[in-house]
């Protein structure tokens, strides 16, 4: 089971490395909230796992943290508002319907800012550096795969390249993971790495004036110590557009532990769903 199992980074986050990130990317862009003005995203994201083992593997999905078995289901809300120009702030809980038990349902305390250093973050080349902070998950959610008994921070470095109909990202992460090693993370015991590293890639293309395809790209190192050392994430993602206001977002992606098995019946793999909308107002 060595082989097959495997979790992908820790995050909302980021790891999405994310709290949101280009919803519904896990891949951030280097845009940032315009000064006094806030965003609101609020999304729903299914996640599944597959393992031809009989007994469940510990799953992952890059951008969420969850590092359970079986089902989950849960609504992650993030807030950002512009405070500059060039700097802006985040807040992000989620709430999980599934799984629950003697527990919060709330946790993923996230707080985040941007700091886009190069370019306008609309044209051409821009830059921006993200630091995020995760507060402790109770005991029981731990235990449930929920997050980490102790306080996880990591930073971002974000490069966009805006065309006119073309944005490439690109997400360079580092967050440290520490947890609390009395109890269990997601009913394993198996040690866990607290240094994890994250490289994405995500093109979006808009193909009308409304709509914009995304394919989001990454390499993740596993949190599972026992397990290889890296795992792979692959999303594709349909963004619509009604207003300047709203985006409607919806999004299907894979964890395994290499590109070549992702798809493969005879491999562990999570898939993860999400659906949801942003609100941009002032």
């Amino acid at each position: 089971m060595l082989g097959c199992r495997f979790v992908v980074i820790f995050v909302f986050f980021l790891i999405n490395f994310s709290a949101f990130a280009y919803a519904p990317l896990n891949t951030d862009d280097a845009a940032t909230v315009a000064k006094g003005s806030n965003q609101l995203e609020q999304y729903f994201f299914l996640i599944s796992e597959y393992s031809p083992a009989v007994t469940p593997e510990d799953g992952f999905s890059t951008g969420e943290n969850y590092e359970g078995t079986g089902l989950a289901r849960g609504f992650p809300l993030a807030y950002a508002r512009g405070l500059t120009d060039t700097f802006d702030a985040s807040f992000s809980p989620t709430f999980y319907a599934t799984p629950s038990g003697g527990f919060s349902p709330i946790g993923n305390y996230t707080f985040a800012m941007k700091w886009r250093y190069a370019g306008d973050g609309e044209h051409g080349v821009s830059a921006a550096l993200k630091p995020m902070l995760i507060l402790p998950a109770a005991v029981d959610q731990q235990i449930y795969g929920l997050g980490n008994s102790a306080i996880n921070a990591g930073l971002t470095s974000i490069f966009s390249y805006y065309l006119q109909s073309l944005e490439v990202h690109a997400n360079v992460s580092y967050f440290r993971a520490p947890y609390d090693p009395n109890y269990q993370v997601g009913f394993s015991a198996d040690a866990k790495r607290t240094n994890l590293y994250a490289v994405s890639v995500a093109p979006v293309w808009q193909f009308a004036p409304r709509f914009k395809l995304a394919l989001d790209v990454g390499v993740n190192t596993n949190p599972n110590e026992p397990d290889p050392s890296l795992t792979t994430y692959a999303m594709l993602a349909l963004i619509y557009s009604p207003t300047k206001e709203v985006d409607l977002g919806i999004a299907y992606q894979r964890n395994a532990t290499n590109f070549g098995t992702m798809f493969s019946a005879n491999e562990a793999n999570t898939s993860r769903f999400q659906a949801g909308v942003t609100y941009r107002f002032d």
